[in-house]
């Protein structure tokens, strides 16, 4: 099961060439372009074996799997939500991460243009928790429209990561598996083992990309995905998602086949 198989991910990972946390600065590409696709989380494996010649890892403390963990913002009555729901423009996204391996968390807004350029901006959050002290709140009013008193948690999800940065320093990509969705202060979570979603971020053309012509080869193609979006339909059947519900549909029909598979 792929879930179990932890040990045999990093032992490919150890025969890729590694890329430190410093170096991968240089290839953080915070104002990018980007294209997502996901997939059955049992081809994770497959597709790392074929990129090992094309891509380095990041490497932190001997480990190639990082966990994340993320608050999501939001106003009561969901503005970036619905912004996002509606396909605007100029969208935000406001989220603190935490950074499990480093035991780090940043603030960070994220910024999508009418060019559909990403620009992302973050703080080291001043005490180490998902609070908006005062720096927190000069960032805020620097990079959104949005007040801390106008915004509030409304998601929170972890999930595991690697990282590769192609030899050129011309795209990064993110492999994320072992998704886990929950409200604000509920120790119920919403599990889905089943998927893996990668995010290829590039700075202008995405030509040749091996990672891209891997995934064409094993029929994957690009999907627009939101973890935020996607987290939050799941677990408010009533939100207004009319455009998320095919991508729901299909998260689900890939986990609960995947969750038969592996059963």
């Amino acid at each position: 099961m792929f879930m179990s198989s932890r040990t045999s991910i990093e032992n490919i990972l150890g025969d890729f060439g590694k890329i430190s946390l410093a170096e991968i600065q240089k290839a953080s590409l915070l104002r990018r372009r980007d294209s997502k696709f996901i997939f059955s989380a049992d081809k994770v494996q497959a597709i790392l074996s074929d990129l090992e010649s094309e891509y380095r890892v990041l490497e932190i403390e001997s480990k190639y799997i990082h966990s994340y963990q993320t608050t999501y913002y939001d106003t009561d009555d969901l503005k970036m939500y619905h912004k996002h729901h509606r396909g605007m423009v100029n969208r935000h996204k406001i989220r603190f991460r935490k950074y499990n391996t480093s035991d780090i968390v940043f603030l960070e807004v994220k910024l999508k243009d009418s060019r559909g350029v990403t620009t992302k901006n973050r703080m080291k959050a001043e005490n180490g928790k998902n609070v908006i002290l005062s720096k927190e709140e000069e960032f805020l009013n620097s990079y959104t429209p949005f007040k801390n008193a106008e915004i509030n948690p409304v998601l929170e999800n972890s999930f595991n990561r690697i990282t590769l940065v192609h030899h050129g320093q011309k795209e990064r990509i993110t492999l994320d598996y072992k998704l886990e969705f929950s409200k604000p202060g509920r120790k119920d979570l919403l599990e889905i083992p089943g998927i893996a979603i990668a995010e290829i971020k590039y700075e202008d053309k995405l030509a040749d990309s091996p990672f891209v012509k891997c995934l064409r080869k094993n029929h994957i193609h690009p999907r627009r995905f939101s973890k935020y979006c996607t987290g939050m339909a799941m677990l408010n059947p009533d939100l207004k998602q009319n455009l998320f519900k095919m991508r729901v549909r299909e998260v689900n029909k890939i986990n609960n086949i995947y969750k038969e598979k592996f059963k």
